[in-house]
């Protein structure tokens, strides 16, 4: 692993915020290898599924801002939470666009110890090889 050469992105932060009883925003920040901070924003309901589905939105907002260009798009499509080997994770569904291709991408996270990182990373998890970036 010494001679891996550096992710192109890497994960800083994913935070939810109570903007009121029902409501919640969440925001993911990722540093692109250049030093440039990249933050994805999502707001929607505060119900745990909803939060995970607000991070996996904002993550895909920070990825598609650090990496895509125009024309390209990164959509969401998916986000579930199951048990695999006894351990909860959070799975997500990304329709991507990048250099004209078209690709259906899956990732996953283990949820430990906080959801939101979690569905943040799997969104990084399923798009790191498709765009190249980790």
């Amino acid at each position: 692993m010494a001679n891996r050469p550096p992710r192109l992105v890497k994960f800083v932060s994913a935070e939810v915020e109570q903007l009121s009883e029902e409501r919640c925003r969440t925001q993911v920040e990722l540093l692109h290898q250049d030093g440039k901070a990249h933050v994805g924003k999502a707001e929607g309901g505060c119900a745990d599924a909803e939060r995970l589905r607000l991070a996996a939105h904002a993550a895909a907002s920070a990825v598609q801002s650090a990496v895509c260009g125009t024309g390209d798009q990164l959509d969401v499509t998916g986000v579930t939470i199951t048990e695999a080997f006894g351990k909860r994770t959070v799975f997500v569904q990304v329709s991507a666009v990048y250099i004209g291709q078209r690709r259906e991408l899956m990732g996953f996270c283990l949820i430990d110890p906080d959801p939101t990182r979690a569905a943040a990373l799997a969104v990084l998890n399923a798009v790191n090889r498709f765009l190249g970036i980790g």
